[in-house]
């Protein structure tokens, strides 16, 4: 079966038990039914996530296997709930299962389910992952960590949309969707021989590919306003995001995340500062981009978060303001980089060159004259 790929580098909860009802590993297991609004690895304006974005809603719409592929903390599983939360499946089950987090010698229990005294300690009739996704979506996370015996036993519930519960003696009939994620993509398992050929063509009748967060760096302001919403946060100094957009990120968004918590434990007065964010020293995983300029020699602007007064010898700003300034900045200092070079400029910020023209109007950054 050809494979399509998409590669712009660009509910409620229940909790698994050991009941007969859901499978035994409920650290493995995550059950989610109904809508799920876009969570902040997905947010942004950058070019690259508004293709994502618009390619989860077409893939969302069909019923074909996806395979997705993106660095660790890039987002793999927010994507496989937004396909799953915009497709025709929405109100069944989401059951997301980390390959490498299951023992092997209980992976096809945990898969298929098991009949009492199937193998010692299993005392009890209990479901698999595939039952309990019955009706909705699998999601196969690191897929490529399944050992060759695993992914044939896979390869012919894929075939036949049957199962047969470890210890049973008749096949149940099984509708799940089959979504997958890796960080290095299947194909790489195929060519060193890890992973089977005929599953690869199986699973990879999509390919997603997920963009870095080094690759978006234009959504470093909305993703930081989209982390720091729910928590008490008095403001950001202005060189936050300078630092921010410094830094490489090989922990991609989750990284972010745990840089912003991290900071915020040690904000003073609830303003999160440079030192805070504990980044690497520099030259340790620094990106090429410079940092922001500031408004006068050796000033520290501060952010006000909507309803929240910082108080100190610089002025507040509101976010949306700041975020503006912001936004401006690292457009002309990227600008500046290429030598006015737009195409070269856009690749930098993450954006088409149409969105830099749109911004440039917008925040009336003019062209020095030649």
């Amino acid at each position: 079966m050809p494979s399509h790929s998409f590669s712009h580098s660009a509910s409620a909860s229940a909790s698994a038990s050991a009941s007969a009802s859901a499978p035994s590993l409920a650290i493995a297991e995550k059950r989610t039914t109904g809508a799920l609004p876009f969570a902040p690895p997905l947010v942004g304006d950058s070019a690259v996530m508004q293709a994502l974005r618009a390619q989860i809603g077409r893939i969302a719409r069909c019923a074909a296997p996806v395979a997705i592929r993106g660095e660790s903390g890039s987002g793999k599983e927010l994507v496989a709930r937004a396909i799953h939360a915009q497709g025709a499946r929405a109100a069944c089950p989401f059951i997301a299962v980390n390959c490498g987090a299951i023992p092997e010698a209980l992976m096809e229990a945990e898969f298929f389910g098991c009949r009492p005294g199937a193998y010692t300690g299993a005392a009890h009739e209990r479901q698999g992952l595939f039952q309990a996704a019955h009706g909705g979506s699998l999601l196969l996370d690191e897929v490529d960590d399944l050992p060759l015996s695993m992914q044939v036993k896979l390869l012919r519930v894929l075939q036949e949309r049957r199962v047969r519960k470890l210890g049973g003696s008749r096949d149940e009939a099984v509708d799940v969707r089959i979504l997958c994620a890796s960080q290095q993509g299947l194909a790489r398992g195929v060519a060193a021989g890890t992973f089977r050929q005929d599953l690869f063509y199986r699973l990879n009748v999509i390919e997603l590919a997920v963009p870095a967060l080094r690759e978006r760096l234009a959504d470093l302001g909305v993703l930081c306003e989209a982390i720091l919403a729910p928590r008490q946060v008095a403001g950001l100094a202005p060189a936050v995001l300078a630092a921010l957009g410094a830094y490489a990120f090989p922990g991609n968004v989750r990284e972010l995340e745990n840089v912003l918590e991290r900071a915020l434990a040690f904000a003073d007065g609830g303003v999160i500062s440079v030192d805070g964010l504990g980044l690497p020293g520099e030259g340790a995983g620094l990106a090429p981009v410079l940092p922001l300029r500031a408004s006068a020699p050796g000033a520290e602007r501060q952010l006000s978060l909507p309803g929240m007064q910082v108080h100190g010898e610089a002025a507040a700003m509101p976010l949306a303001l700041y975020l503006r300034q912001a936004e401006r900045d690292m457009i002309v200092l990227a600008l500046a980089q290429a030598r006015y070079h737009r195409a070269r400029a856009a690749r930098q910020l993450g954006i088409s060159v149409r969105q830099l023209r749109y911004k440039m109007q917008k925040l009336t950054i003019q062209e020095p004259r030649p």
